[in-house]
């Protein structure tokens, strides 16, 4: 329990859409439940990155159903990078930013948690974890395998990177120290990742909020082999670009090679774990080899745009 006497704080919830009105829908739902300390002054923006404003009349409708203000942001130019400094500026007179997906649900104490640890760490800014889902129980292997099993950390655990699916930034740090998401990834994945390491090169520190759960839904569609490992591969790609942005090249070559070679080495030992674990030790390998090769090619200038459209 928040003591009545803590600091007032202003607080944004901003979701980053393109297209994907039944999952926004839910999430918004999902927020009808979110109990909020009594010191925070809440509101949520919604930054809409299609160019025929499609999540316009569903947030429209939540705005009278949710308790706090709903904020309609239309961000014309095409880019997550974009939607998300959008975000930024839209929050700009606040003294918390929390990214969600808007392909996720949120626990009832999603936001006190991330809160919580803000204010006893001091963090630049707090991560949170996922908890995936399937909508068939025959698929839950899927989520014990590489491709989509989830690290956890302990809690106000340190960390030097972070996503936006599930994160709370100090908003005054990243006003000082200029920190944005990079253009160059208009339509790439990793411009989040890119974000945080930024922050911690600034001198900002991460946090882990243990208990600031999130829930995703992993669709039928994406629980395939080939979709499954083409994620892995863009993944090492990403890794690969937030290298080439910051560092020289040479740097950047050294660490592609040795860490991409090492991944796929890994992938190819681990194959092995198919005699014993089966469907979901094979994943653990080819996932490995996958993000390996994704690493490699991505110095050489492989993409994936995830984004594009």
């Amino acid at each position: 329990m928040q003591p009545a006497s803590a600091p007032r704080n202003k607080v944004a919830i901003a979701v980053c859409t393109y297209a994907r009105q039944a999952d926004l829908e839910k999430l918004l739902l999902s927020l009808q439940d979110l109990q909020v300390h009594a010191c925070i002054e809440l509101r949520l923006i919604v930054v809409d990155n299609d160019s025929g404003r499609s999540a316009e009349p569903l947030v429209t409708a939540f705005q009278s159903r949710l308790p706090w203000t709903v904020d309609y942001v239309h961000e014309p130019q095409a880019g997550i990078p974009f939607a998300r400094n959008r975000a930024l500026r839209a929050a700009s007179g606040d003294d918390y930013l929390a990214f969600v997906d808007d392909d996720e649900t949120v626990d009832p104490l999603w936001l006190n948690a991330l809160m919580d640890a803000a204010r006893k760490t001091g963090a630049a800014f707090v991560q949170g974890p996922l908890t995936m889902t399937v909508e068939d129980a025959r698929d839950r292997w899927w989520l014990q395998s590489g491709f989509f099993r989830q690290k956890r950390f302990s809690d106000l655990s340190p960390r030097q990177e972070s996503w936006t699916n599930n994160v709370l930034i100090d908003l005054a740090f990243v006003a000082k120290h200029n920190c944005c998401f990079d253009a160059a990834l208009q339509f790439d994945g990793g411009s989040d990742t890119l974000f945080f390491q930024d922050i911690v090169a600034a001198g900002g520190e991460g946090r882990f909020a243990a208990h600031a759960m999130v829930y995703e839904i992993q669709k039928k569609s994406r629980l395939t082999w080939k979709w499954a490992t083409l994620r892995q591969y863009r993944y090492g790609i990403t890794r690969a670009n937030t290298v080439l942005l910051r560092k020289p090249r040479g740097y950047a070559g050294l660490y592609c090679g040795l860490r991409g070679t090492a991944m796929v080495g890994l992938g190819v030992v681990a194959l092995s774990r198919g005699l014993v674990r089966g469907r979901a030790g094979l994943a653990d390998g080819i996932a490995l080899i996958a993000r390996g090769a994704g690493v490699i090619s991505g110095f050489f200038g492989a993409r994936r745009r995830e984004y594009a459209r």
